[in-house]
């Protein structure tokens, strides 16, 4: 008998690989969930993926891989020939990551038990109807949500992405037709790209290094002479553990000062409570 994704009496969901995971770069792990899990979005949220032991007698034996694995949504679509299901892309931790090896290595259907989906994620508000994205790092691929949900509004998208072309092209070419793509491999390019594009847009999205941020405030700040609330969201990576602000392995900074939990409070936040 097949196995069906569902909900558990501890909470957790048990999942199911949809297909078997990508490689590379940006690798990433389709999984059939329950329906109905998406709420307001999924662009920007994440689950907690338990790994390499999934019945209770390898859980009494495995402790090689103990911490459950923050996955990232980056794509969201119903699952093919039912009625019910959702096929939800998450991206893979780094090939380096034991958990995400494993991950890796599981064929369509196996089950996965997860946590989640947690966090909140990039919000577009009403009116807006010139989206901006921002992609440097290995999570851009969690914008890509975001572009089918402004396009259906009759919304338009430009993508500022930096990096090598032949790496981004497999998802490039993954990009509905209306999306203008910017790639950059400079940051004099990218400078240049965000000068002329900042204006324009309506709302920004972003998924670029913390490093940067102040950076991106500033010229958003040159460029519309203000850096309002509600016109740029980023996503930090944290260290998601617990998904819950227990263990404060995801504290961040603020602006104000003092420290928010970004596994309860973000991932994503409001560029005005990260920089000043």
């Amino acid at each position: 008998m097949t196995q069906r994704p569902s909900s558990r009496p501890d909470g957790t969901i048990t999942a199911i690989v949809a297909d078997t995971p990508t490689t590379g770069n940006t690798a990433s792990i389709v999984l059939e969930l329950p329906p109905g899990l998406a709420g307001d979005g999924v662009a920007g949220r994440y689950v907690l993926a338990r790994c390499g032991a999934q019945t209770m007698d390898e859980r009494a034996e495995n402790w090689q891989i103990y911490l459950r694995r923050p996955l990232y949504a980056c794509g969201l679509r119903r699952s093919p020939g039912k009625d019910d299901g959702e096929w939800w892309e998450f991206l893979l931790p780094p090939g380096d990551d034991v958990g995400g090896r494993w991950l890796a290595s599981l064929s369509a259907g196996a089950s996965v038990n997860l946590i989640g989906p947690l966090g909140g994620g990039y919000r577009l508000d009403s009116p807006s109807r010139n989206l901006l994205l921002l992609g440097n790092g290995r999570l851009h691929k969690t914008l890509t949500p975001l572009i089918d949900e402004m396009l259906d509004r009759g919304g338009r998208v430009t993508l500022l992405l930096a990096g090598d072309a032949v790496r981004h092209q497999p998802w490039i070419a993954q990009l509905p037709l209306p999306v203008e793509v910017r790639l950059v491999a400079t940051t004099a390019d990218w400078d240049r790209e965000l000068n002329e594009t900042l204006p324009w847009a309506d709302q920004l999205c972003a998924a670029i290094p913390e490093t940067e941020l102040s950076r991106l405030a500033e010229a958003i700040r040159n460029k519309r002479f203000r850096l309002e609330p509600g016109f740029a969201q980023t996503l930090v990576e944290a260290d998601l553990l617990c998904g819950v602000g227990a263990c404060l392995a995801c504290a961040v900074a603020r602006a104000s000062g003092g420290y928010t939990r970004a596994c309860v409070h973000g991932p994503v936040f409001d560029l005005t409570h990260l920089v000043r």
